[in-house]
């Protein structure tokens, strides 16, 4: 459910994507500093943007520099670092590691029990830190599982509970910028509910797996329906984004929002258009 608010990198100068990027390897320098030596499995797209935001928002010190890596072992990578950059690698690994734990509960999937195991030390200590953002994921999670159990055909019950948890997320401190956040969060987390949803229809459906939108898949206007509930989501997202006075790293957040959370839905899109072009 992760990895589809990303950059439209067609769209983005290159000084501009290296931006992104050295913010991306901030939050992954972040999980490998962290107690867990495997936490770095667990980096997304997705918290690279939530670092991106708050770094924009509060604009905190950063601290920047270049080093090598596992994934690029012969040429030193730039990054950065601060308090959100952290902050969102802490999301990450509590994200993950109750994704992963749900995950073995639910059907006893041995590589998610292991996956849990290697986050559980970073993920508890990030518990006691913030436990308002925990008790969320826990529960929310927790509701999302249930409602998938009883194999509920209703879309905005199983959506909400990911937009619920997105929304404490997407919040580090209560203040004045809170609300727009956590409408931010709820409204992202909504999308990326839906987006996944629509992306495993397939896989699902064959599979006999649990997925809301199998309730309307039949339907003639299926397409145009789930692409009109992913734009009003991403839309009250972006409405709520541009309430917060943010001005550096602006044109990089509104890539994401406007066309970046897009790519892997077109990419998709082109990918069933040529699966069925086979099939004929």
């Amino acid at each position: 459910m992760f990895g589809y608010v990303n950059i439209s990198q067609d769209a983005l100068s290159d000084k501009e994507i290296a931006r992104f990027k050295e913010v991306y390897c901030g939050v992954c320098r972040a999980l490998r500093l962290g107690e867990g030596h495997l936490c770095h499995l667990a980096l997304s797209y997705d918290f690279a943007f939530l670092g991106l935001l708050l770094n924009a928002l509060y604009e905190p010190e950063e601290t920047r520099d270049e080093k090598r890596c596992a994934p690029h072992p012969k040429k030193k990578q730039p990054y950065a670092i601060s308090k959100y950059v952290e902050y969102a690698a802490d999301m990450n690994v509590l994200l993950y590691y109750f994704s992963a734990l749900d995950g073995w509960m639910d059907d006893k999937n041995y590589l998610k029990l292991a996956f849990s195991h290697a986050l559980k030390k970073r993920a508890l200590s990030v518990k006691v830190k913030y436990p308002r953002q925990a008790n969320a994921i826990e529960t929310e999670l927790r509701k999302l599982s249930e409602i998938e159990k009883a194999r509920l055909n209703d879309l905005d019950a199983a959506a909400s509970c990911f937009g619920r948890l997105l929304s404490e997320v997407f919040v580090p401190e209560e203040d004045v910028w809170s609300r727009y956040l956590g409408e931010m969060g709820f409204s992202l987390g909504r999308f990326i509910y839906f987006i996944d949803a629509w992306d495993d229809a397939e896989k699902d459906e064959k599979a006999g797996s649990y997925n809301p939108l199998l309730a309307i898949k039949a339907s003639d206007d299926y397409e145009e329906t789930v692409k009109r509930i992913l734009t009003l989501e991403i839309a009250q997202c972006a409405m709520a984004f541009e309430k917060l006075p943010i001005v550096t790293d602006a044109n990089i957040l509104r890539n994401i929002l406007y066309s970046g959370v897009w790519t892997k839905y077109y990419k998709s899109k082109e990918e069933q258009s040529k699966g069925k072009e086979k099939d004929q």
